[in-house]
């Protein structure tokens, strides 16, 4: 593989994926892959990012001018990312509305950082999950690049877990909302897995409202409601709405969330 192609088959790229290209050639000197990067970005071929972080510029465009796909940067910023929380929704076509943010999971110590306008926020994996971070992870084509983002189920989990992160409630709710096909079964054992029972709870209220839609039976929903917790505790500690307690799963949810106000009520014409 020549340079091009690498530039082709990598529109957005980290260090190691270049200098493991590098190996290929012949040529293992860590000296020559750093002089190497430093003459693609000086002849503008490249843009650096962030450190160990490049985008290719196309022939016809400058690096001042051509927008680089976010969602690429996202997968690239760490050598472990898995697109996340508000991020998935909008790869899976469920967002109800864009968000400046885009968010990744990584077992790596990142820092946040801007490009381009747009916010890049890493994300730690669970510590509750040990060796299974990547358990509900898929792969999916973005240009011609294979990057990894949460499935539909552990979707659903981490956006009630950190609603935040996902673009508030009234986002949450719509993107809840449009999910058509769900895996009840895998989105109950992710959710055991992090062994928190106000999640259990948050989780267990949503599927209950959407039993038609995902086909959801009492008996699965049984070892959610044993881990709820055992006196009522608000969605958040943080909330300042007004809330409303929500039984039998002994949570309370604000009150826009459980009456969906931003919803335009039917009206006669």
């Amino acid at each position: 593989m020549n340079i091009e192609q690498f530039f082709y088959e990598h529109p957005v790229f980290r260090y190691e994926e270049f200098a493991a290209w590098k190996v290929t050639q012949g040529d293992i000197k860590p000296g020559s892959v750093n002089m190497a990067l430093q003459y693609y970005v000086k002849s503008g071929q490249l843009r650096l990012i962030r450190r160990k972080l490049y985008v290719v510029i196309p022939p016809d465009q400058s690096a001042d001018d051509f927008i680089v796909d976010p969602y690429l940067v996202a997968a690239k910023a760490s050598d472990d990312s898995v697109l996340g929380y508000h991020s998935a929704l909008a790869l899976m076509g469920m967002a109800y509305s864009s968000f400046g943010q885009f968010t990744y999971i990584t077992q790596r110590k990142n820092k946040s950082f801007e490009f381009q306008n747009q916010w890049f926020q890493p994300v730690s994996f669970s510590t509750r999950l040990q060796n299974k971070v990547f358990t509900y992870v898929e792969t999916i084509d973005r240009q011609g690049v294979s990057i990894s983002v949460t499935n539909v189920a552990r979707t659903f989990v981490d956006v009630l877990d950190r609603v935040g992160l996902s673009g508030g409630w009234e986002e949450v709710c719509r993107a809840v909302s449009n999910i058509v096909v769900l895996n009840v079964d895998e989105v109950i054992e992710y959710c055991l897995l992090l062994g928190n029972a106000r999640l259990n709870a948050k989780v267990g209220y949503f599927l209950s409202q959407r039993e038609g839609a995902f086909a959801v039976n009492e008996k699965q929903l049984q070892p959610l409601l044993v881990a709820v917790p055992k006196t009522p505790v608000y969605v958040s500690k943080r909330s300042q709405e007004k809330c409303q307690l929500v039984k039998p799963w002994n949570i309370l949810l604000p009150e826009s969330v459980v009456n969906r106000t931003w919803e335009e009520p039917d009206a006669d014409i």
